[in-house]
């Protein structure tokens, strides 16, 4: 019984957890991810943007993160934010359409 009360427990506090790792992935997400953008974009039509010209994207890209990593993704990208496996980029390619789509910006 009692392997199987921690065994309870344990799955109570992941359950309870997820929306915080959800938010704290999206935080530091959302910092990288604008600082990769203002870098890419750097001097593009020969105009400098800004990170705030890339917030609303961002965000966009953090929340498609959070909500649509399992678990295990999520604590990997919180363990080292700066990591970029394969699963982020194929992941960030999907979000990447939806996104595009909330900043009418991007499309120009």
């Amino acid at each position: 019984m009692p392997i199987f009360r921690t065994a309870l427990s344990l799955a109570f506090l992941l359950v309870v957890a997820n929306p915080s790792f959800a938010q704290a992935i999206s935080k530091d997400y959302q910092k990288n991810c604008i600082s990769e953008q203002v870098a890419e974009h750097k001097d593009l039509k020969g105009k400098t943007l800004t990170e705030e010209d890339f917030t609303a994207y961002c965000g966009c890209q953090a929340e498609f993160v959070a909500k649509n990593a399992s678990n295990r993704q999520v604590n990997e990208l919180i363990m080292n934010p700066k990591i970029k496996p394969e699963w982020l980029k194929a992941m960030e390619l999907k979000g990447m359409k939806a996104c595009v789509m909330v900043d009418p910006k991007m499309n120009t």
